[in-house]
Parts: structure tokens; C-alpha cells; sequence
């Protein structure tokens, strides 16, 4: 796995600085903003073929504002439905330990209480942290299978996704350690602009979890993984998308 090369990339790209300025504005889209700036990742590194040289990525382009849409919603639809699964979940396992926080508010109990109520705040944060991770290993399976595919339905094989999981797993937890440490790094640049830099430190940190799902894809295929078709709607390249560019 190439982490580094994950956030690298994105800078050989021509043109990256003015990527980040429209990804930026992208990203002030309500909703849509995210899945066209994933359709766009989606069209440089899955859309071009065996052609993964960052120097010949073409750069964010408006004109095809509707194909990177058409692109970036399947996953985003996979990742909705997933989460909605999901979520019930999360919601348990961090309320009730956030019901004993509240029960314990040191305000008003005793000295033994009020030494349990921080160690119970580090709890919760390392649990949601761990929950945090696991979705993300759990998501990377599905997410791809909807982009490759760009199919709703293919995007919930759990043969697939058992299996993925089994080869990859330690790639895969890796790999969202690598996300959320990154996102940290980011932090400061957003507290320091009042949180405006988030948007234009949204476009490197989408790029590189798309480049690292298709480098996790790829060992999974080394390790005798399966195969999953193109779909032929990821071979309509526009013409500023060309291979001939």
C-alpha cells in the first residue's frame, strides 16, 4: 500500500491548484457538491483504462458536471442505505455509555464518581473512534463494487464482501487509520481559516480515500480475489476525458 502516494498524487495532477479551488466550491453544494467531486476521482482513476499516471489526469471540469453526478451516485446511494444499517447501531453502543456520563455528572455525586466520569469520556471517545474504523473497513467492499459496477444492487454482495474483508482487512484498517490521522492534519488548517479550509482540504482527502480503495482493490486481486466487471458506462469517456488526450 502507497499511502503516501495516496495524497501525492494528487498534486501531479496539472492544474491541482485550480482542482482544489472548484472541488472547494463543489464541496458548497448541499449534497450533491461530495458526489460530483467522487465522480470526478471516480472518472480520473477508474475511467482511463490501465492508464494510472497522475500527470495525464484531467483536471475538474464543469462542462461534465452531469457524468461525474451520474458516476459519484451509486456509491453515494451503497454508502447512504449501508449507513442507515448501521447507524442503529453506532447509536447504541455510544448512547448508553454517554446515559451513564450524563447519570454521572460530577456536579452532583460523590469524589469516586467524579474520578469515573473522565475515565468514561476516554472510553467513549476510543469506541467511537473503533466504530468509526470498522464502518469504514466494512464500507470499502460495497463502495467498490457500486463503483466499478456503477450498480445500486451490485453494490450489496456479501460473498464479495466476506471475502474482500478476509484478504484485506488489515490493509483496509490501515488504510482508515491513515484517513483519520490525515484528517487530523487538517484540523488546524480549519480552525486557523475558521473552518473554510475544511472545503478545500475536502478534495485532497476524497482523492485519497479513492485512491486508496482502488490500491486495496488491486491487492485484492493479488491475493486471488475476484474480478469485477467494468461497467461499460465507466468506458463513456467524454472527449476532455479521452485516453487520445
Amino acid at each position: 500500500m502507497k499511502y503516501q502516494a495516496s495524497v501525492r498524487d494528487f498534486f501531479h495532477i496539472p492544474q491541482w491548484k485550480m482542482n482544489v479551488l472548484l472541488g472547494a466550491v463543489t464541496m458548497l453544494i448541499p449534497i450533491v457538491g461530495p458526489i460530483v467531486l467522487s465522480g470526478w476521482y471516480i472518472s480520473v482513476l477508474w475511467a482511463r483504462g490501465g492508464n494510472e499516471d497522475p500527470t495525464t489526469f484531467p483536471p475538474f471540469d464543469f462542462q461534465h458536471f452531469g457524468k461525474y453526478l451520474e458516476r459519484g451516485l451509486w456509491p453515494f446511494l451503497v454508502s447512504l442505505v449501508a449507513s442507515l444499517v448501521l447507524i442503529p447501531l453506532l447509536l447504541v453502543c455510544c448512547l448508553l455509555p454517554f446515559s451513564l456520563l450524563i447519570a454521572m455528572n460530577p456536579h452532583h455525586h460523590s469524589h469516586v464518581q467524579n474520578a469515573v466520569f473522565p475515565l468514561l469520556m476516554i472510553v467513549l471517545t476510543i469506541l467511537q473512534i473503533a466504530l468509526t474504523l470498522l464502518w469504514q473497513v466494512i464500507a470499502v467492499p460495497p463502495l467498490l463494487r457500486a463503483t466499478i459496477a456503477q450498480d445500486f444492487k451490485a453494490g450489496f454482495d456479501l460473498k464479495f464482501a466476506k471475502d474482500f474483508i478476509a484478504k484485506t482487512w488489515r490493509e483496509s484498517l490501515l488504510a482508515a487509520l491513515f484517513m483519520f490521522g490525515l484528517g487530523i492534519c487538517m484540523i488546524p488548517l480549519m480552525l486557523v481559516t475558521c473552518y473554510i479550509g475544511g472545503f478545500f482540504a475536502a478534495p485532497v482527502l476524497i482523492f485519497s480515500w479513492q485512491h486508496l480503495q482502488k490500491q486495496l482493490y488491486h491487492l485484492y486481486l493479488s491475493r486471488g480475489g475476484e474480478i469485477v466487471p467494468h461497467s461499460p458506462k465507466l468506458q463513456d469517456l467524454p472527449p476532455a476525458m479521452s485516453l487520445a488526450s
